[in-house]
């Protein structure tokens, strides 16, 4: 196999929304075999410009395109794997449940047979230095090993061109050389044109023969071997943001902030102790539908005090837990063992209002609802102001009886968590909550009762410091990736907090805006904050104050818990929906409430003989409550459907209850079903048995994926609304206006995955798979045979109820 040819001529792409093109009239042309570097400021167009070179501009997007873009002359989406693409946010592309089909979704596409998939989906998970089990869940995987998953995923499908969006850019030192060496052996042995967009050009220039650079505007000022380039134009280079190899790190940028009164940060001492956490162990747990739970230990037995005016650097190999210990220790997870405890100034007081917090939550989320970004919690109780001033209490800190009787700061509430802990993700698109820009940031503010005009002011002091001014009216939705991680930074040390955890805030920042981010983090330790960062970045380790390096946990992976499996999981999807659906004529059969019951009472013996677990190992646990979660939305439904009946029947109680027992037994067997339906075989069975074409069954089987992850989605959105000091903790009402927010906010981040998923999907060959293998076999045993007769059974059953119950 050989590189292809790559020409770019004349592309120009305006995304609808911007006034102005990310790619005005840009011409290129990439030789084959070619090794090319393209570097370039934020926000300079080279993530549009690979998307452009893999054809997938209008992908997920919608804009002005014009110009033309070919592979060895013909349309780059013309031969589906010729051109293999890593994404910037590579965890946002998983499109299967385990890392073993996700690298095979490629294979799949391009019709590579089952029998040859598993030993090139080992191969190239060894590759990339990924080792644990094909059936591992991708939720486990930390930011590095997502990253080293996506390049597997692009490198099976052996492509002539492979583009890379920041591939080592989550990655420690260690790992990083590993990729490049990985991507530039598989190129020498393949002859690959190779494309890699990096912020940080050292380690990558020994293994590029070309060297292009962007500006702020997307125009090439710069084109040919790297040496040359970087020897002729390293000075000027560096000036416009690019990471020049060879030169010392940019200072950074001195930010003076207006003072925040009544602020977290400077209650506790500079030098104090703001937070320990002492043996903390973290587990994570990953399951598929119908499948055993796998519990993997991301931190063990870690031990952290952070002092007040300093920043702790956490490092360690990818995967070594550190956003993990990070969340733990700022309250955002409950650790699974060890203890976390703030100190006794920042604790929440017990003579803190609930009912002030209460309505406060509920008038945030009301004018959340009605699309007003600002939001007013409770101001701080003037218990709670005489416990900070020290007044009645010597000192100001808090005996160890009352520190006994203050929960966990995993148990506090939002705004006693966000008054002082701030956190900016690793993803920082999960942290977005405002409608703008500007919004955003104030958000937290406004919901701790902070000054508007001095918040306002401090607000516009972190636009202008982060370079987002011109961006303050924009949906932050829209911003890049590196422009979302600013904004994500700016929104959590605007209200002063006492603990700032940053998640790897410097990735996808050039020269100047990391100057700005690290300026801002020096700002936050000025004012008092102590300040914890999780880095791969030399010159954030190196301008901490205390560096802590965490191990990688040996990957033990607990065998799965020894549950029996419940009759009903033992077969297969297509027959467990068969079964499902073979219920729909009972509402036509059945004419009155006995009629009904008795059909239901059938319903119910057989789901409960499905749920019968046998053979060895221990009884599962959660059967029935899992079936309540299921059924109670229909009760709802029900109710519903009763109450119309009795009114509109003449208040007649028989009509009422007939009519809710048919929706009872239309929805009970899925309710007993449903939980073991796991999309994937299913789209193996619909596909391969029941011949339905390809394409709508993998997109209907990845946007059923999608919604088994809106459990995790709604987590995410919920601790960012905990975190940002907007979340209703109590009330039936608040809870319930919340519920509405939040889920508007899991459709708006559905429809943002899905966009990314197509983008994914596509870069893998989905978009021309006119021919399709499929990597999971679709087998019919006895239990899909015995559990379609239970539906059928059913149906018979409403028969006989027609015939001899009146």
């Amino acid at each position: 196999m050989t590189g292809a040819r790559v020409r770019v001529d004349d592309l120009h792409w305006r995304p609808y929304g911007r006034t102005r093109p990310v790619l005005d009239r840009l011409s290129l042309t990439i030789e084959p075999g070619e090794r090319m570097l393209l570097a370039g400021p934020s926000g300079s167009g080279k993530s549009t410009l690979l998307r452009g070179i893999a054809g997938l501009l209008l992908t997920a997007d919608s804009g002005e395109l014009s110009g033309e873009v070919t592979v060895d002359g013909v349309p780059p989406q013309s031969s589906p794997g010729a051109v293999g693409l890593v994404l910037q946010d590579p965890g946002a592309g998983v499109v299967a449940s385990t890392i073993g089909r996700d690298v095979a979704f490629g294979l799949e596409n391009t019709s590579v047979p089952r029998a040859d998939m598993g030993l090139a989906v080992r191969a190239a998970l060894d590759e990339v230095g990924l080792t644990m089990t094909t059936d591992s869940s991708p939720q486990t995987l930390s930011g590095g090993e997502s990253q080293r998953l996506a390049l597997a995923g692009a490198l099976v499908m052996q492509p002539r061109v492979l583009l890379l969006d920041e591939p080592t850019a989550m990655l420690d030192a260690v790992n990083a050389r590993i990729v490049r060496e990985v991507v530039a052996d598989v190129c020498d042995r393949r002859g690959l044109t190779l494309v890699v967009v990096e912020h940080r050009l050292t380690g990558w220039v020994d293994h590029v023969d070309r060297l292009v650079v962007l500006d702020g505007t997307g125009a090439v000022i710069a084109d040919g071997p790297p040496a040359t380039i970087l020897a002729e134009h390293g000075d000027d280079l560096a000036a416009q943001g690019i990471w020049v190899p060879g030169l010392p790190e940019p200072e950074p940028l001195p930010v003076e902030l207006t003072p925040v009164l009544g602020a977290a940060s400077g209650v506790v001492d500079p030098g104090e102790v703001v937070v320990r956490a002492r043996t903390v162990t973290v587990e994570h747990s990953g399951s598929r539908l119908g499948a055993k739970v796998r519990a993997t230990v991301a931190v063990r037995d870690a031990d952290l005090d952070v002092h007040a005016g300093e920043v702790v650097a956490l490092v360690g190999p990818s995967g070594a837990g550190k956003s993990s210990f990070m969340a733990a220790v700022g309250g955002l997870v409950a650790p699974t063992s060890g203890s976390v405890e703030f100190a006794g100034r920042l604790t929440p007081s017990e003579h803190s209002d609930p009912t002030a917090t209460r309505a406060s939550a509920e008038r945030a989320t009301h004018r959340e609802i009605e699309n007003v970004a600002g939001m007013h919690h409770a101001r701080l109780s003037i218990a709670r102001c005489v416990e900070r001033l020290g007044v009645g209490r010597g000192d100001g800190r808090r005996t160890p009886a009352d520190e006994s009787d203050t929960p966990p700061p995993a148990d506090w509430r939002s705004h006693e968590i966000a008054r002082v802990v701030a956190w900016v993700p690793q993803r920082a698109a999960t942290s977005l909550v405002g409608h703008t820009v500007r919004d955003d940031i104030l958000l937290t503010p406004r919901a701790l009762g902070q000054d508007e005009a001095a918040s306002g002011q401090r607000a516009d002091e972190l636009l202008d410091a982060l370079g987002l001014a011109h961006l303050a009216g924009v949906d932050p939705r829209q911003l890049s990736g590196g422009e979302q991680r600013r904004l994500a930074l700016a929104s959590a040390v605007v209200h002063s907090p006492a603990l700032l955890l940053a998640d790897e805030p410097t990735v996808g920042q050039d020269r100047l805006t990391w100057s700005a981010v690290s300026g801002l983090i020096d700002a936050a330790r000025r004012e008092g904050a102590g300040v914890v960062v999780t880095t791969h970045d030399e010159g954030v380790v190196g301008a901490a104050d205390r560096t802590i390096a965490l191990e990688r946990p040996e990957r033990s992976e607990r065998p799965p818990e020894p549950e029996r499996r419940p009759l009903v999981a033992r077969a297969e999807p297509l027959a467990l929906l068969a079964a499902a659906l073979c219920v729909l004529p009972l509402p036509a059969l059945l004419e009155t409430w006995r009629q009904g019951l008795f059909v239901l009472m059938v319903e119910v013996l057989l789901g409960a003989v499905g749920l019968i677990s046998v053979g060895a190992g221990r009884r599962p646990r959660g059967r029935l409550g899992d079936l309540g979660r299921r059924l109670a939305p229909a009760g709802l439904a029900v109710v519903g459907v009763a109450w119309s009946s009795w009114l509109l029947g003449g208040r007649d109680l028989e009509i009422a209850s007939g009519a809710a027992l048919r929706v009872l037994c239309l929805v009970v067997p899925s309710a007993f079903v449903v939980g073991f339906i796991d999309p994937e075989p299913l789209g193996d069975h619909l596909a391969q048995r029941l011949r339905m074409p390809a394409r709508p069954v993998v997109a209907a089987t990845a946007a059923l994926q999608r919604v088994q992850s809106f459990g995790t989605l709604w987590t995410e959105l919920m601790t960012t609304r905990r975190v940002r000091g907007v979340r209703a903790d109590r009330g039936l009402l608040a809870r319930g206006r919340e519920a509405v927010v939040v889920t508007g906010g899991l459709l708006v981040g559905a429809l943002g995955q899905a966009a990314v998923l197509s983008l994914a999907m596509d870069a893998r060959g989905f978009a021309e798979a006119h021919r399709r293998s499929w990597a999971g076999p679709a087998p019919w045993r006895v239990p899909d045979t015995l559990v379609l007769l239970g539906g059928l059974l059913i149906v018979v059953a409403g028969i006989v109820a027609r015939l001899l119950i009146g």
